[in-house]
Order: structure tokens, then C-alpha cells, then sequence
């Protein structure tokens, strides 16, 4: 019983992370949209790419952003949202599934580049190719500055092919419990 009780103490659940612009007054932020992709005409759909779990992760985000106190604004919002689900390297190269170049392999690929946001003074950040597979990665960025404000992301190793909405919206919530930040203090 006492060796059960050891191990169990050594288990790890989900990593889930978070990181911040400490410059931010994330008081300010009351309104948000989607952040738009780009879409040129070289970047094709892929197979791991489904419509469904696209409007799943939209709705489960915007569900976790309303419950943090924030309202959807098309025309003026204070935040921009992105996000990606970090793909395995064989799927992300399977025949049909093209990635835009120098970029890694994020679910976002599939509607177009890598979002073109500033990263600069968000401490630890780390580009999507950086993060194992199946991590789902969600970016709140200033929509004045175009300025990544806030990273989240869950290594949930999910797969894009075979998730379904109770795990969506798990690893959306888990995520989002991190946001607002609350700063460190000093005692």
C-alpha cells in the first residue's frame, strides 16, 4: 500500500503552460475576435485538417473567453485569437498536406501561414515547431499592436484525426485557466 501511495505521488497529469508580456494590463482587454489567417492559393487542405474540430476549438475558446469576462467584437476588438494543434512530423508531411515553409506543423496551416504576429517581450516563447506533437497552443494577441500579449498550451497529445469534443473542450479549459494572468509577487 505505502509503495501504491509513492508512485502515485509521481505521477504527472497534463503539462499545461503559460506565458505572458508583463508589460500588459490585461484589465484593459474586454472585447475579442479571431485572429484572421492568411490564405494563399499555394496552401491546400490536408488530411488531417476537418472542419468539425475547427468550429469545436473556435466554440471552446469563445466559450472560456466569455466565461473570463470577455465579449465577441468583430469590428474593434481589444485581443485577437490564434491557435494550433502541433500535428506529428509523418502527418504533417503525409501526400496532400501541405505546410507553409520555415513554420513547423500547426493545425492553422491548414487555412493558410503562420499567423504574422510580433513575439517580442513574451518571456520563454517558443515557436510551434519547438513543441511536441499534440500540443494544442492557443495566442492572444493586442489587436492595436499586433502583439502576442498571452500563450497558452496544453501537451495533450491530441490528434487532430481523432479527437472528439469532450477532449476539446478539456484541453481548451485547462488551457484557458490560465487567463487573466495573475502576476508574482514578491512576500
Amino acid at each position: 500500500m505505502v509503495v501504491l501511495l509513492l508512485f502515485s505521488g509521481c505521477t504527472t497529469g497534463p503539462r499545461i503552460s503559460s506565458s505572458y508580456s508583463n508589460a500588459t494590463n490585461f484589465r484593459l482587454f474586454q472585447t475579442y475576435a479571431l485572429y484572421k489567417a492568411e490564405l494563399p492559393t499555394s496552401i491546400t487542405s490536408g488530411p488531417a485538417y476537418t472542419p468539425l474540430l475547427d468550429q469545436q476549438l473556435k466554440l471552446a475558446i469563445e466559450s472560456e473567453l466569455v466565461k473570463a469576462g470577455l465579449r465577441p467584437s468583430e469590428q474593434t476588438p481589444d485581443l485577437l485569437i490564434a491557435y494550433d494543434i502541433i500535428l506529428p512530423e509523418r502527418q504533417a508531411t503525409e501526400p496532400g498536406t501541405t505546410v507553409a515553409p520555415g513554420f513547423g506543423y500547426g493545425y492553422s496551416y491548414w487555412y493558410g501561414y503562420r499567423y504574422r504576429y510580433d513575439v517580442i517581450g513574451v518571456p520563454g516563447y517558443q515557436t510551434i515547431k519547438d513543441l511536441p506533437a499534440g500540443t494544442l497552443v492557443i495566442d492572444l494577441i493586442d489587436a492595436t499592436t499586433n502583439q502576442l500579449v498571452w500563450r497558452g498550451w496544453h501537451q495533450a497529445e491530441l490528434n487532430p484525426t481523432a479527437v472528439n469534443d469532450s477532449d476539446v473542450n478539456k484541453a481548451v479549459a485547462n488551457v484557458m485557466s490560465r487567463y487573466p494572468p495573475v502576476p508574482q509577487t514578491t512576500q
